[in-house]
């Protein structure tokens, strides 16, 4: 299914997004047929749906609607759920005249329950989080970095360890701030309260609150220590690079193109990683993005504690 088209025109407009009204511009009417996926809410008198990769929530109206309607009220089972959807529909004005756009659902297609849609970053909430002292019983201390791209860092120290744990976030259909870690292994969210993030527990437990300390500083942990050592190498060896472009998606051949670069990172490494020829042959090899290498650095940090 292709991505979800948002033909923009020029009129700036309001629609419902994840923290009320959000300034945004109104979709011109898209031809009859478009495919859509994303998430549908029916409530009394309200049926909404919000696209993937989108903040933005629409009223939802046409004739797939009693279809949708009818698989929705056999699938949820949590009043105001927010349900992963297909359809086939086109915006269009709203016929009462008022300000915000509908999305006329044309068709039916599919509902899935077990799927949703990735959540989507707010610039507005990047920033470096603290968490609360007291909400820990120790003198353990846990930051959370969310950079404005979705990039996410999670730290934890103490007197005794210290753990980082990469990974992506965004904002969900509910509101809710959402950190995936980096192999979506398990994910974390965050309600929002009065500019803070309140862990959401089991069962909608309260769990530790964060408070936003200033903007986001990306060369933090074990990835600062990674960006500045491979801009070192690939500027010494003639391709200028700053620490601060370097992202963690970045292939190692496009910062060291050639093999003298990539020589010199290799030795470098040995030094670096405290590695020995057997672990440059085998473990450093593997390295395909500078991600691999923060997760090697991140492993000779422990190791150096």
């Amino acid at each position: 299914m292709r991505p979800l088209p948002l033909i923009l025109t020029m009129a700036a407009v309001l629609v419902y997004g994840c923290h009320g009204p959000v300034a945004t511009e109104q979709p011109a009417s898209d031809p009859a047929g478009t495919n859509f996926q994303g998430e549908v809410r029916i409530l009394s008198g309200d049926t909404a749906f919000g696209p993937c990769g989108s903040l933005a929530v629409f009223r939802l109206t046409g004739p797939g609607l009693d279809s949708i309607a009818h698989r929705y009220t056999y699938l949820n089972t949590v009043p105001g759920q927010w349900i992963k959807t297909w359809l086939s529909g086109h915006y269009a004005p709203d016929p009462a005249g008022g300000p915000d756009s509908l999305l006329i659902a044309e068709r039916y297609m599919h509902m899935d329950v077990a799927v949703t849609c990735p959540p989507v970053p707010d610039r507005r909430m990047a920033g470096n989080y603290v968490a609360d002292p007291a909400q820990h019983a120790d003198a353990r201390t846990t930051r959370l970095l969310l950079l404005p791209n979705g990039d996410a860092t999670s730290f934890t120290s103490s007197n005794t360890m210290h753990t980082e744990v990469d990974g992506h976030w965004g904002i969900n259909k509910d509101g809710q701030l959402i950190f995936v870690e980096y192999d979506g292994k398990y994910s974390f969210a965050f309600a929002q309260e009065q500019g803070r993030l309140v862990r959401v527990l089991a069962g909608n437990a309260r769990g530790a609150a964060y408070v936003r300390e200033g903007p986001p500083v990306r060369l933090q942990g074990a990835f600062g220590r990674t960006a500045r050592w491979l801009a070192e190498v690939a500027t010494a060896q003639g391709h200028p690079l700053r620490a601060e472009d370097v992202r963690p998606a970045m292939p190692l051949d496009s910062l060291f193109p050639d093999a003298a670069s990539q020589a010199a990172l290799r030795a470098s490494a040995a030094e670096q990683l405290n590695m020995d020829e057997h672990q440059l042959s085998t473990t450093w090899t593997k390295a395909e993005n500078v991600q691999d290498v923060t997760m090697l650095m991140r492993a000779h940090s422990r190791a150096e504690r």
